[in-house]
């Protein structure tokens, strides 16, 4: 499934900010089959340690770049989103 974020506001002088998701799509594959409840199983884990957590290395994001054809370090890809 697919959703889109719909942000919102009401007030005029104190105002309110809401928002909400709505499915706007639903994935289906060449048989037909849908991936509702069902789930996707992935090809390589790729999960990082405690360690590269704490030192903001992201060898995950590393990985998916290089299988996407790009070259990017674990600590590049951890800079990436770093809090700033």
């Amino acid at each position: 499934m697919a959703a889109q974020f719909f942000p919102h506001t009401v007030g005029l002088g104190a105002v309110a900010f809401y928002a909400m998701e709505v499915t706007v799509a639903d994935v289906r594959m060449s048989d037909g089959a849908g991936l509702e409840k069902i789930g996707v199983a992935p090809d390589v884990l790729a999960l990082p340690s405690p360690a590269d957590l704490a030192a903001r290395r992201d060898p995950v994001l590393a990985r998916a770049v290089e299988l996407a054809g790009g070259s990017m370090t674990p600590e590049q890809a951890g800079q990436l989103f770093a809090a700033r």
